[in-house]
């Protein structure tokens, strides 16, 4: 007797598939951590915008501005602040969209010539926001960038 395939078989392998591939993808979603960033994510939803909107306000005031730049010869952030602000302190940021577990906090120290050089040779690629939540003259500012690291 000799098998033969007809387009009754190719339903059923054609179902039979769509069905394996389902379960795989419930599967494999099962293991996927689907967290939020941060705890009480609503909760600092709600004053974040009068917060982030004032500092973002004051940024963009400066004249002239922070300036954020990656340097990808040398593997440093590279953050200029304003010559003219003295007494600036604050936190740096560097947080990764999609893993908070490599999220890092860096505290604000600046030389000289008013600025913060953060090497980052060892942080992980793709990705990454940076946020400079800082305070000079005793008024807060907020300047952010993304950036990829290859």
């Amino acid at each position: 007797m000799k098998f033969k395939f007809h387009w009754g078989w190719a339903i059923g392998l054609f179902y039979t598939s769509f069905v394996v591939a389902m379960v795989s993808f419930v599967i494999y979603s099962k293991g996927v951590d689907h967290s939020l960033v941060k705890d009480n994510y609503y909760d600092y939803d709600i004053g974040y915008e009068k917060l982030i909107g004032q500092k973002k306000r004051n940024s963009s005031k400066l004249n002239p501005p922070v300036k954020i730049a990656f340097k990808d010869n040398t593997k440093v952030l590279e953050i200029d602040f304003p010559k003219n602000i003295k007494k600036i302190s604050g936190e740096v940021w560097l947080y990764r969209v999609n893993n908070e577990k490599l999220d890092k906090k860096i505290k604000v120290k600046v030389n000289d010539n008013n600025q913060q050089i953060i090497p980052i040779s060892e942080i992980a690629r793709g990705k990454w926001k940076v946020n400079v939540d800082w305070v000079g003259d005793d008024i807060k500012y907020l300047d952010e960038q993304d950036f990829y690291l290859n």
